[in-house]
């Protein structure tokens, strides 16, 4: 069995990656043809983008629609297995179907693995390129002057220290009007205000100029003026400033950080979604391969149905997963419950699968 399981394994493994270069490949050319205009309209050109844009945009397409990628790979290869009667006679020789399933779970984990550790490390990277050159070369010219230069801050970093800026050019990395305050049993003990404020990409600080500082004490309150003052906040301006896709830029670790200091931010189960999205989606794999496994090998299925089965799970899959996303962000669901639905909806479907493949004979 450990030939066939070698077999089995190889094939799966070629034909996911066969699925996932081709859909890259197929992927790039339309999406270029459908952003050639906005990428001239912001002086840049295709070489850029195919250099600088498309490989990091690949690894985040080819990550997020993985499982879907494992599961047609999975249904191609075995019905091709199914139809050539090689599943009856394994079947014949002894071998249960369960045994058969073996070198699926092996390729379902290798697959999943890879996928983890691209997710929590390789793909924050890989977004944050593909960002970067998005928001220079691709944004419209009304939300690229709204992203760079006109953002009003107002944010909580800690329990009890509060941050507002009347206006943040994030280009320049510049702020005016910035106040800090900070209490102490909901009472006010700290504050402090600068007319402009400057973020040091180096240093990782800010330097605060012409400042009025304020500690409230029960005598009398000490006010101090200054031209100029360097302070830390723990958070940088793109973490003050979080755009809609800053959660998929950090790494697992970071991004568990992040969210233990926006405990109150209104936007909380964007950044939850991402971080479970994380380990979720690898974990899919093993569900749709069980399930693509499941469905293929039934011999009284056409080879065409299993395919035409699971194109239709796929988008079923897909909104699914968007659907319980916008429960989440929109309606409070949890961002566990939310996640992590998609998986149990179809881990339930593959069990069912599972057990009518194991148990009935064809």
């Amino acid at each position: 069995m450990k030939i066939l399981d070698r077999y089995i394994m190889k094939n799966l493994i070629i034909t996911f990656l066969f699925f996932t270069i081709s859909s890259q490949s197929i992927s790039i050319i339309v999406d270029i043809s459908q952003r050639m205009h906005r990428l001239e309209q912001n002086k840049g050109t295709i070489k850029e983008a195919l250099f600088l844009y498309y490989p990091f945009w690949s690894i985040w397409l080819a990550n997020t629609f993985s499982p879907i990628s494992v599961f047609l790979s999975v249904i191609f290869f075995t019905s091709k297995l199914t139809k050539n009667l090689e599943i009856d006679a394994i079947m014949t020789s002894g071998i249960s179907f369960k045994r058969f399933t073996y070198p699926y779970i092996i390729s379902s984990m290798i697959i999943g693995t890879m996928t983890l550790l691209i997710n929590y490390y390789l793909l924050p990277i890989a977004n944050k390129k593909k960002n970067e050159f998005h928001y220079q070369y691709l944004l419209s010219s009304r939300y690229k002057n709204k992203y760079e230069n006109n953002q009003y801050i107002i944010d909580q970093i800690s329990k009890n220290e509060y941050i507002f800026l009347q206006k943040f050019f994030k280009k320049k990395n510049i702020g005016i009007e910035y106040i800090y305050e900070k209490f102490l049993k909901k009472k006010l003990t700290y504050i402090i205000k600068s007319k402009y404020i400057f973020w040091n990409h180096k240093s990782k600080t800010y330097t605060l100029y012409d400042y009025y500082e304020t500690r409230i004490q029960k005598k009398r309150d000490v006010l101090t003026h200054g031209k100029y003052k360097i302070v830390k906040i723990p958070l940088s301006p793109n973490e003050l400033l979080p755009e809609e896709y800053i959660a998929e830029t950090m790494n697992i670790h970071d991004l568990k950080n992040f969210i233990d200091r926006k405990t109150n931010d209104k936007n909380i189960n964007i950044y939850l979604n991402e971080f479970y999205q994380r380990t979720s989606l690898p974990f899919s794999t093993f569900i749709f391969t069980i399930l693509g496994l499941s469905i293929s090998s039934i011999k009284k299925l056409n080879i065409h149905y299993p395919i035409i089965i699971g194109i239709i799970f796929s988008f079923v899959y897909i909104f699914l997963s968007e659907v319980s996303k916008i429960l989440s962000t929109k309606y409070g669901l949890s961002s566990l419950i939310s996640i992590w639905l998609p998986n149990i909806f179809f881990g339930f479907i593959a069990m069912l699968f599972f057990c009518y493949r194991n148990f009935i004979k064809d």
